[in-house]
């Protein structure tokens, strides 16, 4: 062998060698998308930005990437919380031709081309049952009037994202994923398309408490975008008529969470993750003033793949009926943590088959689940 081929042999071999032990060291990969997306590369106009909300993949978590969109400034429309602009398709005023809603005071758009009278805007659709505009949080572009346009700044310390394929809520906290919650996005049935969650940016922008929808009582409600909200999973209340106290009923709901169960609002789970968060933090804890700015993923065009057969997962082998994310999972006895460990890749073996997901701490799925996730991954 001549002595550069000898040369490119061992260059070679060294970095099957180097890419093999950078391999070894590297994190084993939770669930992941097999095929990021960005949400504007298949738009009509599209961004030109250095970088922003339309041009981040959609489900990586990379804490670099996220920060910076999180503390990007919003650009809402101007308004009172619950009024809603239709988008026109031309920048006319007599145009009549809506392509979609935006909420004000709350909704981001994406300003694509901005002239003295009109802007083109990129947005997905915010309209409600009984809108003139039948556009259900899909994205589109269209025209709105420049004098519309405020920009509003963003809480610095805290910001959320929502993922709508693995119906997960990320708490972001000065750049770093701080804790991982469970949730339930919108729940679209054929007659009623305007319960999807409309993917996008938004701030929090009132805090308005409990209300009752139906027969369930929702909690701790966090308005982002005019009847949709942050709240904690709903209940159902009774009274003890021994004790004359008032009994509230969870399980209902609870179930549900990790897919897809509302009307729209994004339940949060009320069980403290390890870290100590929930429903009632997130009350207690977000800005007020500037807005704590709120990312919600679309799922279209996604699709989920399995973590990595290594991923630890962790159970107590002294009766425990869950598995877990976190050896501390504050809904294990103290006395049992730190858990046992074990992998992702032995969840279908004894003794973990029977094991089920913790309500606390958002494991990994089974196979089973995201073939799940996967196969109702077909909103169109």
């Amino acid at each position: 062998m001549k002595k550069k081929g000898i040369q490119r042999f061992l260059s070679g071999l060294l970095g099957g060698f180097i890419t093999l032990f950078s391999a070894a060291l590297a994190d084993p990969l939770p669930a992941h998308d097999l095929v990021f997306r960005t949400p504007n590369e298949d738009s009509e106009v599209l961004c030109d930005h250095d970088f922003c909300f339309w041009q981040m993949s959609e489900g990586e978590l990379d804490e670099d990437v996220v920060w910076e969109v999180l503390m990007q400034p919003l650009t809402v429309l101007s308004g009172k919380q619950r009024d809603q602009v239709l988008v026109r398709a031309r920048p006319e005023k007599d145009c009549m031709d809506y392509v979609g809603v935006v909420t004000c005071a709350s909704q981001g758009v994406h300003v694509l081309r901005q002239e003295r009278d009109w802007t083109l805007i990129e947005a997905y659709s915010s309209a409600e049952e009984g809108s003139k505009v039948q556009v259900w949080a899909t994205r589109f572009q269209g025209y709105v009037e420049t004098k519309l346009l405020q920009e509003l700044p963003v809480d610095d310390e805290y910001g959320i994202v929502i993922d709508k394929l693995q119906q997960r809520l990320y708490v972001y906290k000065q750049g770093h994923l701080y804790s991982t919650l469970l949730c339930s996005t919108g729940f679209p049935r054929e007659d009623t398309p305007f319960n999807e969650t409309p993917a996008g940016e938004y701030g929090i922008v009132s805090w308005v408490g409990a209300f009752w929808a139906g027969s369930l009582y929702c909690d701790k409600a966090l308005r982002i975008n005019s009847g949709i909200m942050l709240h904690e999973v709903p209940c159902l209340i009774s009274m003890d008529e021994a004790t004359g106290k008032e009994i509230r009923d969870y399980t209902r709901c609870e179930r549900y969470l990790g897919e897809k169960a509302s009307h729209g609002c994004i339940r949060i789970q009320k069980e403290k993750t390890p870290e100590g968060i929930n429903a009632e933090w997130l009350w207690k804890n977000l800005s007020r003033k500037p807005v704590t700015k709120v990312i919600i993923w679309d799922e279209l065009g996604r699709q989920l793949g399995y973590p990595d057969e290594d991923y630890p997962l962790y159970y107590n082998p002294k009766g425990g009926k869950n598995y877990h994310s976190s050896p501390d999972c504050l809904l294990v006895n103290s006395k049992y943590r730190p858990m046992t460990a074990f992998t992702w890749g032995e969840l279908e073996d004894t003794p973990y088959s029977k094991l089920t997901p913790c309500p606390g701490c958002a494991p990994q799925l089974r196979k089973e689940g995201i073939d799940t996730v996967n196969a109702k991954n077909a909103r169109k």
